[in-house]
């Protein structure tokens, strides 16, 4: 299918965002568009690609330029997230982002999310093991409309943050929403990711 004016310059918006999130770790894909829009001079923000079009150009850049090495990453990450796991089992853990999709880089979090009505007995819990950690917050959508913004708990492991983002038991069952997808977020079990790391 030939591909009209708009929808080469979509394509070309999409790998340069794609190359900003490969190579300065730009997580924000809405920033890596803008970025790259103004890069390419286009400013005309009825083309700019969707988050999906900017995931599927990344994979594509990753494979071409980084796939060893960025496989190795992804493993790495997947290895630490597993340990993580472990040590937070009774508390539900689930793996969700780039780590858990396979496109992370050397810039990407680990981000594990976590479920209890109170973040300070998670808090408390890391601390007893020995792990400081910091608190922040992060915003997920919950519905199609609403943003709600949730603690979170980060530390490193390694050279790589962690995040760990405390929900409410009933948001186990009720994923929220993928900012790239729109759709509920893919989100792993403890033995999800262990099979990912047997199976890598």
């Amino acid at each position: 299918m030939r591909l009209t004016a708009d929808d080469r310059i979509r394509k070309n918006i999409a790998h340069e965002a794609a190359k900003l999130v490969a190579q300065d770790g730009l997580e924000d894909f809405f920033l890596a568009k803008k970025k790259a829009a103004e890069q390419l001079n286009v400013n005309n923000k009825r083309l700019l690609p969707s988050n999906r079009e900017v995931e599927v150009a990344l994979i594509e850049y990753q494979s071409l330029f980084h796939n060893e090495k960025q496989q190795q990453m992804v493993f790495e990450s997947r290895k630490i997230a597993h340990r993580t796991m472990l040590l937070l089992e009774e508390y539900n853990p689930l793996l969700v982002g780039s780590v858990l999709s396979g496109t992370a880089n050397e810039n990407s979090e680990i981000i594990i999310h976590v479920f209890s009505d109170s973040p300070e007995i998670i808090s408390l819990y890391l601390e007893k093991n020995g792990i400081p950690i910091s608190l922040c917050e992060r915003r997920l959508k919950i519905e199609k409309k609403n943003h709600t913004f949730f603690t979170a708990l980060k530390f490193i492991a390694g050279n790589i943050n962690i995040v760990l983002i405390v929900l409410p038991h009933p948001l186990q069952r009720n994923a929220p929403i993928d900012p790239i997808t729109q759709r509920p977020m893919k989100r792993a079990t403890l033995s999800d990711v262990k099979r990912l790391v047997d199976d890598q």
